[in-house]
């Protein structure tokens, strides 16, 4: 009876001893737990396209998690959280609410800490192709690094010797790869050529960034257009030729009251004759295209001078000149130049007719009057159809013609 009884009550010490160390040890995990493992997810707090949320008065949502309240603040309707020091946007998530640690460049996948916030973030681009491409690239870094707070740095372009880039580092090749491969980089890729990608807007606050891709989208940068057209000013020697060569072209049809010059960009060449294109929907325009657009000003303005800048000199001429003969008008060619002095000759004219392809795109941006664009580009159904969305392309406020 006596032995029986110290058994029972040696088991019963010693299940006192174990619940005695395990509870003040849960309770020790349940401290220490790193915070950004998993954020609880209630269902009715969803992060929000419009970031609003029933659980706060003032219309910022939250989240809950083990230390309290988080607040999501707003940035151009796109929900960001500030968590520790970093910027954590609805991608950071699953689709249950818990923190997406691998998808995340400022949680570290192995230790899941919240890197911290730095100070001097620096966002480049890689330059590729030719000059209406790195302009594109080069206007979606600059407005990247305004809306995130960022230093720009840039890798060599003939785009240093045309126009006068603003606050912009510029290093040599070698200097931008020994830059660009350190570990604290991080590649943002814009996905499509020509569809527009909004996480642009917040970028990580914890890393460098190396946009990568073509930009090919008004929305990227056309809030801030005035800078843009700004950094995109002509150095003097290439301004001075194009006012000669506009000079030239108004003086060459006699008009003596003062002309309304109609520039228009015509592209041959190289599309023409690379089946390449053919196959991916470049199609370019054709004759009937631009007699509608000349017909267009033609009837709207008076004095009307169309001024061709092209690659493809026969084709235009042999065609051109018969619309302005139908329509009684002048039409006079740009030759002998540069395709830089080219474009700012194009883009100080009255209007602009385009033609396809990204050059005539930033030559009908940078005119200040209204522009006629080919809408048959790209086609329909093509493969460049399925990577380029019209409405991210071309301005809402442009005439688009076939």
């Amino acid at each position: 009876m006596r032995l029986s009884w110290c058994l029972t009550k040696l088991r019963l010490r010693r299940w006192h001893i174990f619940y005695t160390l395990l509870i003040p040890f849960m309770m020790l995990v349940y401290v220490l737990a790193p915070v950004n493992r998993r954020i609880e997810h209630q269902q009715d707090v969803i992060l929000k396209e419009n970031g609003e949320s029933s659980h706060t008065t003032t219309g910022t949502p939250k989240i809950r998690t083990r230390m309290g309240w988080m607040v999501i603040n707003t940035v151009n309707k796109i929900p960001v959280v500030q968590y520790r020091g970093a910027e954590l946007t609805n991608k950071s998530f699953d689709e249950r609410g818990w923190l997406n640690v691998k998808n995340n460049p400022c949680v570290e996948e192995k230790t899941h800490k919240v890197q911290p916030e730095s100070k001097c973030l620096q966002i480049t681009v890689e330059i590729q192709s030719r000059m209406g491409n790195h302009m594109f690239m080069v206007a979606a870094m600059i407005a990247a690094a305004k809306m995130n707070g960022r230093c720009s740095i840039i890798s060599p372009t003939p785009m240093l010797k045309v126009f006068n880039l603003q606050n912009i580092m510029a290093l040599n090749k070698s200097e931008w790869k020994n830059t660009t491969t350190k570990s604290n980089w991080l590649i943002f890729d814009s996905g499509k050529i020509a569809v527009y990608n909004p996480a642009v807007r917040v970028l990580p606050t914890c890393k460098n960034v190396i946009l990568r891709g073509f930009f090919q989208s008004w929305k990227y940068f056309h809030h801030m257009k005035p800078e843009i057209v700004k950094q995109f000013t002509f150095i003097p020697k290439v301004q001075e030729k194009a006012k000669i060569a506009l000079s030239n072209a108004v003086k060459a049809v006699k008009i003596a009251k003062t002309a309304t010059v109609v520039g228009i960009h015509v592209r041959r060449g190289d599309i023409i004759k690379d089946p390449f294109y053919k196959r991916h929907g470049f199609d370019v325009p054709d004759v009937s295209y631009f007699f509608k657009a000349m017909t267009y000003f033609q009837k709207k303005y008076s004095n009307v001078v169309f001024m061709v800048a092209t690659n493809g000199i026969e084709w235009s001429k042999a065609n051109l000149n018969v619309v302005a003969n139908i329509l009684g008008t002048n039409v006079v060619y740009l030759q002998g130049n540069s395709p830089e002095v080219d474009m700012a000759a194009l883009a100080m004219s009255d209007h602009m007719i385009m033609s396809l392809g990204t050059y005539s795109w930033w030559a009908a941006y940078l005119c200040k009057g209204e522009v006629i664009y080919f809408s048959g580009y790209p086609r329909d159904g093509s493969i460049m159809g399925g990577k380029l969305k019209k409405a991210d392309y071309y301005l809402p406020y442009w005439i688009g013609m076939k």
